[in-house]
């Protein structure tokens, strides 16, 4: 019998859904009180604004009464956002207020909200297919602010790749070998917090070109901090914070600093590295297929574990491998 030879995994493959989590969709410095934005994240159009007493608000985005786009010329009046289109203005419960030429509001004229946190220098979304309430806080960035550490700096990818499969790194020391250059596979070991939800990897990098021990946590796909460690008082963090624009490209948000002590050594070159590494990545982000079932060898022990680990996120995990 003739076998078919089947269609390229380019073209058939599929990636999963949107796993829960908090999420970033603005730089707190990035939207002013009284500016509205769009928001383009989970495939879907939203409407991000600072209302007068500062407060950020996150809703759909197209108004009920003839769709038009409220982060697209919309306008603050207070507490509220006012419709570019017909002024029909809509409070931060998402519920209709007023409407300029008619005193009868339909119950209908609701649009949906969104739970937002403003922390570590960003807006977060908190997402869940269910729209079920957050179910777990976001973590203290206690170096912003301190005196011991530079002031952030901030670097931003949009990345051709699905949420997870740029997690997935995060567990990946082998990785580090083939992609990064390194002169061997550091030796790193990857476990989880007893409760399951928060993960760890260490890394031995002591043969890197600026030797160092590296500590990622990663408390879901999207959100981990990774610290570096040179020397007792020499260490570098990134913080990253991502936005799944859809479930092909994501937008990384990357927040970094170093210990004074090393501000003025190695602080610019350390934090340069860094950044100018994810170029290394990109390649194999864009053109990689999502494998919900991958053939793993007894050398992916990290890997095997970061896939358990990830179902926790999603709520159908018949193709989280």
């Amino acid at each position: 019998m003739t076998q078919i030879i089947a269609a390229c995994e380019s073209k058939t493959n599929t990636t999963p859904d949107f796993p829960m989590g908090w999420y970033s969709v603005s730089r707190s410095h990035e939207l002013a009180v009284g500016e509205v934005k769009r928001v383009h994240a989970f495939d879907r159009e939203l409407a991000l604004y600072r209302t007068r007493t500062g407060k950020a608000v996150l809703q759909d985005a197209f108004c009920p009464h003839l769709g038009a786009h409220l982060g697209v010329e919309g306008k603050v009046v207070g507490e509220s956002l006012r419709c570019p289109f017909h002024g029909w203005r809509f409070d931060t419960s998402g519920k209709c207020v007023e409407i300029p030429y008619c005193d009868e509001i339909p119950d209908r004229a609701q649009i949906r909200m969104w739970p937002v946190e403003e922390k570590n220098g960003e807006i977060y979304i908190w997402f869940h297919p269910e729209n079920s309430a957050p179910k777990f806080s976001l973590p203290d960035l206690v170096e912003l602010g301190d005196e011991n550490w530079t002031p952030p700096r901030y670097a931003e990818f949009e990345v051709p790749a699905h949420i997870q499969d740029i997690a997935e790194n995060s567990c990946d020391p082998v990785h580090f070998q083939y992609v990064h250059k390194q002169m061997h596979t550091p030796k790193s070991t990857v476990t989880v917090d007893d409760d399951g939800r928060i993960l760890h990897l260490n890394s031995d990098m002591s043969e890197a070109a600026f030797p160092h021990q590296l500590h990622a946590a990663v408390y879901q796909p999207g959100l981990a901090l990774v610290r570096t460690s040179y020397a007792p008082e020499a260490q570098m963090i990134v913080y990253n914070s991502s936005q799944p624009i859809d479930r092909n490209t994501t937008l990384l948000r990357w927040t970094l600093t170093v210990r004074r002590e090393i501000e003025d050594m190695a602080g610019d070159e350390v934090m340069n590295g860094i950044i100018e590494g994810i170029s290394q990545d990109y390649p194999i982000w864009a053109n990689k297929v999502h494998k919900h079932k991958p053939v793993f060898c007894r050398g992916d022990e990290t890997l095997v574990l970061f896939r358990k680990w990830v179902r926790q996120f999603y709520v159908d995990v018949r193709e989280i491998a």
